[in-house]
């Protein structure tokens, strides 16, 4: 990999990209985490990357330069925060000045999911003839049919500008098919899928350490979930299936990582407060809430199991991020992304799939893998190879290189 960073370096060290995403640190994204791993590894790569995302005044600083890469926060204030209407059409007015007011300084600009922002940046980049890349991030939000089903104002025109990107990026296959589908130029469209950083991501020979500084138990089976604890997530699934492993294995602890509070949110904090209030009072005890955390490597990296019963994604980072770190994963069913994690066999990359929409079925899988823990190690060995092999950062970088290479003009890199 440092023959293929060198190349990097050499054939397109100049080369300035501007990264645009609505929601980035201080709040909560899974999209953004990867963001900030793709842009270390470009960095290092001497891409000159800009992250260009919105905050609300108070929140975080304004600019901040660190592990090679700029982020620049543009205040939206508006009535009710980021939830409300106005945040979006907001911050495309603001990116699409901050983007002018630096218009020497860009040489490609890439936009990650359907946010307002992609059009004024596209606007952007077709005044100044650069090089516009889209990325696809969520099923069922940045496909085409999504958008055209979409209550917008002015749809067909938003439908007609996400046709003329230079560019599209799928993370997974389930998101290329739907973009084909509905009518992206397949020779325009590449099927890159999140990475991970499998330095700060890796197995533990002894997790002893670990669960000591977390406060868990030494010698308890310890389950892991990473994500917010959403409907979307299957939260609901995830619950109903600990309360029989629970009743199984009493001593088992199970960790949620991930956003549980929803102030901007009622109908979700009203969702996961049924959920938690149905499990039996000593299952309920049993759950440990870590809520947000920009290290949630250290909780995957003292858990025996890994379970993920998401309804939706675009990719599923964390499932690939448990996999680096060694450990077993039960994961439902999402067609084009957990086949392309766990192709069949899907024991032989270290993963379990389970049917969508059962708990029992998932409950299942874990108490069976509890049951062998032979089983359950050589899983995990298998997830961290399958890592190393097609998700490390550094290879996903290459490819984002790749596509850049391919849009820029002759003389410019």
């Amino acid at each position: 990999m440092e023959e293929s960073a060198s190349r990097g370096s050499v054939r397109l060290h100049r080369l300035r990209v501007t990264m645009i995403i609505q929601r980035f640190r201080p709040y909560f994204s899974g999209h953004g985490v990867q963001l900030e791993a793709l842009s270390r590894a470009l960095a290092r790569r001497g891409v000159d990357v800009t992250i260009v995302t919105a905050v609300r005044g108070g929140d975080a600083p304004r600019e901040e330069q660190g592990d090679g890469f700029r982020v620049r926060r543009l205040a939206c204030d508006v009535v009710g925060g980021p939830s409300h209407r106005s945040w979006s059409p907001t911050f495309a007015a603001r990116a699409a000045l901050d983007l002018w007011s630096r218009r020497r300084e860009v040489d490609l600009v890439h936009v990650h999911g359907v946010i307002d922002a992609l059009y004024t940046a596209w606007a952007f980049a077709r005044l100044r003839r650069l090089p516009m890349v889209f990325e696809l991030t969520l099923t069922g939000a940045d496909d085409p049919d999504a958008l055209r089903e979409s209550r917008n104002h002015f749809t067909s025109l938003r439908y007609a500008i996400y046709r003329r990107m230079d560019s599209y990026v799928a993370i997974s296959p389930q998101l290329a098919d739907a973009a084909r589908a509905g009518g992206v130029p397949a020779e325009r469209l590449q099927t890159i899928p999140q990475g991970v950083d499998l330095e700060r991501h890796h197995p533990l020979a002894d997790r002893r350490a670990r669960r000591d500084e977390l406060g868990l138990p030494i010698d308890a089976p310890v389950l892991a979930f990473v994500g917010s604890l959403v409907e979307r997530k299957g939260i609901d699934l995830l619950l109903a299936a600990w309360a029989r492993i629970h009743a199984r294995r009493p001593l088992a602890k199970l960790l949620l990582v991930g956003r549980d509070r929803f102030e901007d949110h009622a109908a979700a904090e009203a969702f996961l407060a049924r959920a938690l209030g149905a499990l039996p009072a000593s299952a309920g005890q049993a759950v440990v809430r870590f809520g947000v955390r920009d290290d949630a490597e250290r909780f995957l990296q003292s858990s025996d199991l890994f379970v993920f019963p998401s309804r939706r994604e675009g990719f599923g980072a964390a499932i690939i991020e448990a996999m680096a770190c060694g450990l077993p994963c039960i994961v439902a069913d999402l067609p084009g992304i957990t086949d392309f994690i766990f192709p069949t066999p899907s024991e032989a990359s270290g993963g379990i799939v389970v049917p969508q929409e059962n708990a029992g079925a998932l409950a299942d899988a874990v108490l069976g893998l509890l049951a062998e823990p032979g089983r359950a190690r050589a899983l995990g060995r298998a997830a961290r190879a399958r890592a190393e092999a097609y998700f490390g950062i550094d290879a996903v970088a290459e490819q984002y290189l790749s596509v850049y290479e391919r849009l820029l003009p002759e003389g410019r890199h």
